[in-house]
């Protein structure tokens, strides 16, 4: 618990210094990297690079994974916003943890295989904001 909140600390401060303004992402063109693929996660560096150029309020949560909360003025608009998450998912066959209730629907991605972040989470996020 400690360790993780040392990373959380040292990860801001880090984006912080790091943060420019005006930054837009070109992931939503790229696809996330294949399972038969030798994947590793990201360092401090390059994921606060990414978070950077992601921008649209995505945050890292405390197990360390890429989380955003989105609101809606009802349940349908939530669910027609997961069918369409679901879509992009199985199309680039990486797969966000979603949790829906009434007028939220919360998003966390990692990836599984080496429980933690990697570009293709990144490219995934980026491919669920172009859908807003």
């Amino acid at each position: 618990q400690t360790q993780l909140r040392h990373f959380r600390y040292n990860f801001m401060r880090l984006c912080r210094r790091r943060a420019i303004m005006g930054n837009t992402c070109s992931l939503v063109n790229k696809h996330p990297v294949s399972n038969q693929c030798k994947i590793v996660s990201l360092d401090q560096q390059e994921i606060c690079k990414l978070l950077i150029k992601l921008q649209a309020g995505w945050k890292i949560n405390n197990f360390g994974h890429l989380y955003k909360s989105y609101e809606f003025k009802d349940f349908m608009s939530v669910m027609e916003f997961s069918n369409k998450i679901a879509i992009i998912a199985e199309q680039e066959n990486h797969h966000p943890n979603l949790t829906i209730s009434y007028g939220i629907c919360a998003i966390e991605i990692w990836t599984h295989k080496v429980d933690g972040l990697t570009e293709s989470d990144f490219i995934l996020a980026d491919k669920i904001e172009a859908i807003l």
